[in-house]
């Protein structure tokens, strides 16, 4: 499950590229690769866990050789400050400006004003923002993505299941809110079929546990008949 398809869907450029400030997984940035994607870690990249970037493929860049990339993305928990500098330096000399920036902050324990303090700075750079609203209220704790829409269509926002996708032109913000619905209710129906199955699974394996707590010791007598 990932709200990263959308993107992949929408973008129409001839050479797309992404670039990762940091990661939670391989996988989050293998589908990029594995869509056609140039994909780049960052000087100083991050990751939640031990990442091969040569399976990926990733190749390891500096801000100097990344050009105009498609795509730049970052885990919540590490983006900073300085991030955001280095981002708005670029952007004014029209050298290094990101069609979307991708922050994921969903299921990670980050102060909501942090958040939204993020989302004015990038307002004030002239993006639209998205948020991807992202569910785990079932009996089974599993994670879906439930709609992504405007972020000002969230009212009020949950900021602990939002990711945020800002797109410097309008007209790809609009092509990755139709797809995103689209993806959205296929994702829930997928969410709907795994818990399903987990509750049925779980039923199953307590039935088990029960015939074996209940079945009859063996019982052997020596003796005359």
């Amino acid at each position: 499950m990932s709200d990263d398809i959308p993107i992949l869907f929408s973008d129409d450029s001839p050479a797309p590229s992404a670039v990762f400030l940091s990661a939670a997984s391989g996988a989050q940035m293998q589908q990029y690769a594995m869509s056609g994607w140039r994909v780049h870690a960052a000087s100083g990249f991050q990751a939640a866990q031990p990442i091969d970037l040569a399976q990926v493929p990733a190749t390891t860049t500096d801000d100097g050789t990344i050009g105009q990339p498609t795509l730049l993305s970052c885990e919540g928990p590490f983006w900073a400050p300085q991030d955001l500098t280095k981002l708005q330096n670029l952007v004014k000399v029209k050298r290094w400006q990101p069609r979307i920036v991708k922050l994921n902050y969903a299921f990670y324990d980050i102060d909501p004003e942090q958040i939204q303090t993020v989302v004015g700075e990038f307002a004030s750079l002239g993006y639209f923002i998205l948020g991807a609203h992202w569910r785990d209220d079932n009996t089974m704790r599993v994670r879906s993505l439930n709609r992504i829409d405007r972020l000002d269509a969230f009212q009020p926002p949950e900021w602990p299941r939002m990711n945020l996708i800002a797109c410097a032109e309008e007209r790809m913000a609009l092509m990755i809110m139709r797809i995103g619905r689209l993806h959205a209710g296929q994702e829930q129906r997928i969410a709907q079929l795994r818990v399903s199955e987990a509750v049925r699974n779980e039923h199953i394996a307590r039935l088990e546990a029960a015939l074996i707590k209940n079945q009859p010791s063996p019982h052997f007598s020596v003796g005359k008949p």
